[in-house]
């Protein structure tokens, strides 16, 4: 995100610099600093940022929710572990014993035997028949969404 100097002033109620807002085509906010996105030039009048796409820290503005984040990722990255190493050793069981499935008051499980899984190489379909590529692709809508690693 970059944080416009102004951002105080939107009648939108967003953070961001008007120039990077992904809906600046149907905004009836528009800041008063600029009338086109060629305006590259415009980043140093309203921001603090050299070019589009530079980062600003949140940590000030979020720190609990910044802090809260990386704690639950830590806890769900353990827990995923211990679910992996407790699946293992049930399917270890399940396999000795030949059970395909059982389930009582608390959970319901099913053994699912290894078995092959017939895919296509988009990355060679696309160099070598590209045309069949294009004819068969199709675009999807992907909704908004953060990626997080925490360190």
């Amino acid at each position: 995100m970059i944080k416009c100097k102004v951002w105080e002033n939107a009648d939108c109620g967003k953070l961001n610099c008007c120039y990077t807002c992904d809906e600046w085509d149907d905004c009836d906010y528009k800041c008063d600093f600029f009338d086109n996105r060629d305006d590259t030039d415009i980043l140093k009048t309203c921001t603090d940022a050299e070019e589009v796409g530079e980062i600003v820290d949140l940590t000030q503005q979020v720190p609990e929710v910044i802090k809260a984040i990386s704690d639950i990722c830590t806890q769900k990255k353990n827990i995923e572990a211990q679910e992996k190493e407790m699946k293992q050793k049930l399917q270890e069981v399940m396999e000795q014993f030949g059970v395909k499935s059982f389930k009582n008051d608390v959970i319901e499980v099913t053994y699912v035997a290894p078995t092959t899984r017939i895919s296509i190489d988009s990355t060679k379909l696309k160099k070598e028949l590209p045309e069949v590529a294009e004819k068969y692709s199709k675009t999807s809508n992907v909704s908004a969404s953060i990626r997080i690693k925490v360190k």
